[in-house]
């Protein structure tokens, strides 16, 4: 089995979550894919939408289901419907036509 890794650190993902998006081109047309989203417990230690999920899975021993699915549902509330800072998306295209990326 393949690990999962952080795409903004490659540090160890804890988890990834999977789920239906639809975003619309510029024709208008609405788009229907698959969006996925990485738990990292050093990229997302700031994120207060995190914070929870983060504590439970730091404890020890197995976390009850129920409270982690609750977690879990809760944090991806939040992540779902954030989009791409466009400054840092500008940049990043801008370092792949040039080479540097």
């Amino acid at each position: 089995m393949t690990r999962l890794v952080c795409a903004r650190c490659t540090a160890p993902a804890l988890l990834s979550a999977r789920y239906p998006h639809t975003w619309y081109n510029t024709a208008g047309a609405p788009v229907e894919g698959i969006k996925e989203t990485v738990l990292c417990g050093t990229c997302d230690t700031d994120d207060p939408a995190a914070e929870r999920l983060l504590a439970l899975l730091a404890e020890d021993g197995p976390p009850q289901p129920t409270r982690l699915a609750g977690l879990v549902a809760d944090w991806l509330t939040t992540v779902r419907h954030r989009t791409p800072d466009s400054a840092a998306l500008a940049a990043e295209e801008s370092r792949w036509r040039t080479g540097d990326l």
